[in-house]
């Protein structure tokens, strides 16, 4: 029986391609009569198993139709051939995919093309018409998160301001008091909030300091902006 002394320097590769199933058929088989006989080789390629299983693991989950499964079933308990369940199930293509897309996601994040946050659907443009008062808003419908930027202006002294979300002929519903000398501000809106957004308005007013006292806008409307897609 052959022992570590005897593992070749490529065995750690080999075991990694007949994980991913990517040996051809009598190239498994020889592998596999190894593996019968040298637990070190057993001991590599349930290595690269669970190593695959964790990347595995970031996949999310989608139920398949009943005839993939069936198929699925059918290849794992036929009568011939006999590969790891790995390469039978096919999980290298998708390991193979799923390194290649984590790869290039790295890759475009690293040169700056991509945040890792959310990618937002909608976006604001809230100004005076003199440019004096101005946010960003972006929003991603999928997390329900309103990013908020004051790039210009800010409240006078003793007053807040007051970010509003005008929703057709509706009333003005509170977004948020802005925190004095804050220049980003990220929240999660509520449900009811979020379905208005698209095509809404934003609206910021002067506010008495900590926001209005009625739960409707009381001070001058500082500066509008319409929501649109991205």
């Amino acid at each position: 029986m052959s022992g570590e002394g005897d593992m070749r320097e490529d065995d750690s590769v080999q075991a990694g391609e007949y994980v991913l199933g990517l040996m051809d058929a009598p190239s498994a088989r020889a592998f596999e009569a190894r593996l019968a006989a040298e637990p070190a080789l057993r001991g590599l390629v349930a290595a690269w198993e669970d190593d695959f299983a964790a990347l595995a693991a970031d996949i999310p989950e989608d139920a398949p139709p009943h005839s993939v499964w069936h198929g699925i079933t059918s290849e794992l308990f036929d009568a011939g051939e006999k590969r790891s369940i790995w390469a039978r199930i096919g999980l290298g293509q998708i390991l193979v995919g799923a390194a290649a897309a984590a790869l290039i996601a790295f890759a475009v994040m690293q040169a700056g093309l991509l945040s890792p946050g959310a990618t937002p659907e909608y976006r604001a443009e809230v100004a005076a018409a003199d440019q004096s008062l101005l946010f960003t808003a972006e929003f991603d419908n999928e997390s329900g998160s309103l990013s908020l930027t004051r790039v210009a202006g800010q409240a006078a002294p003793g007053r807040s301001l007051e970010i509003w979300l005008i929703a057709g002929d509706e009333a003005p519903v509170s977004v948020m008091v802005w925190p004095s000398d804050t220049e980003t501000e990220e929240i999660v809106l509520p449900a009811p909030i979020a379905a208005a957004l698209p095509g809404g308005t934003f609206a910021i007013s002067d506010e008495p300091e900590g926001g209005s006292p009625t739960g409707a806008p009381t001070g001058d409307v500082l500066a509008t902006g319409q929501v649109v897609p991205i």
